[in-house]
């Protein structure tokens, strides 16, 4: 989809803008706002076999009550209190859509993060993203993103500290509902070797990368020196303007390893396209992303 140019959240879905084409890599198209009424019946025909990355709190105002309250279970189970009943009928409604439409919710995404120096709040990180993987669980999705996010030279030591704390937590609670957790590798977690500290750190299976295409260390013109610590570890992938002169050729290669690989998760276009014509230019990636394998 494409993004509103004022800041990092999508426009709502348009459910008349059909993708065209199917996706080598089962593709998806990002989508991190959602219409909270979407018919997914509409664009199941285009859609079949692919997905949609999702955001649980652009869903609807009751997902941050699911995500700050109640359980799944009470959620589903009970009607009480009133936000649980509605709750409980959106989401039902909401995978009964997903379901007989054929698409696959790729990702459930939690924009929380770890950063805090407050112990408290990152408890409430914690707290939280565990609701969000209750959701996916809810909603048949096996993963699940956050963030990291920044920190300084000051503090760098502390805060890649608190993530890998919140990651192995996350983490172990994910593994038993065999839902991936990943950290996308964004704000100052694109640096490699930050990243590689708390995949390493957490050194859990169900623990991996979100790679946001940022090629860090590649300048040279080879992903190697990147790709060949990063890639066993990538789960999804976001890509941007692939088209870019300055960056071509390393998506070339990035697909290129990711298909020697037998890389099986999601690659999600986050293009940024605020044009008239989303469905040609969203095609014209397609065809891109077939040519590079």
């Amino acid at each position: 989809m494409y993004h509103c140019p004022s800041g990092h959240y999508l426009v709502p879905w348009d459910a008349e803008q059909k993708l065209k084409g199917q996706y080598t890599h089962r593709v998806a198209e990002s989508m991190c706002r959602l219409a909270a009424y979407l018919d997914f019946r509409d664009a199941a025909e285009e859609l079949s076999r692919q997905g949609i990355e999702m955001s649980h709190t652009t869903l609807h105002q009751s997902v941050r009550e699911w995500s700050e309250d109640l359980s799944v279970s009470e959620q589903v189970e009970t009607q009480k209190p009133r936000n649980s009943f509605v709750t409980k009928t959106l989401h039902t409604r909401l995978k009964t859509q997903v379901d007989a439409s054929g698409v696959v919710i790729s990702s459930l995404t939690s924009c929380q993060n770890f950063h805090s120096e407050n112990a408290s709040d990152r408890e409430e990180t914690v707290r939280r993203v565990t609701r969000v993987i209750d959701m996916a669980e809810f909603m048949d999705c096996d993963h699940v993103r956050v963030l990291g996010d920044r920190y300084s030279d000051e503090n760098r030591d502390a805060v890649v500290g608190y993530v890998i704390d919140g990651l192995k937590a996350l983490g172990s609670y994910a593994g038993e509902k065999d839902i991936t957790v990943s950290i996308e590798m964004h704000g100052s977690f694109t640096d490699p070797n930050s990243a590689m500290e708390v995949i390493e750190g957490v050194n859990l299976p169900n623990v991996g990368f979100v790679f946001n295409s940022q090629f860090i260390g590649c300048d040279a013109g080879s992903i190697e020196p990147l790709f060949s610590r990063v890639a066993p570890h990538i789960t999804a992938v976001h890509t941007h303007k692939v088209e870019v002169p300055e960056t071509f050729e390393l998506y070339r290669q990035m697909f290129e390893w990711l298909n020697r690989i037998g890389f099986s998760g999601y690659i999600s276009n986050e293009c940024a396209y605020t044009g008239p014509d989303p469905e040609k230019v969203l095609a014209l990636y397609v065809g891109l992303f077939k040519a590079f394998v």
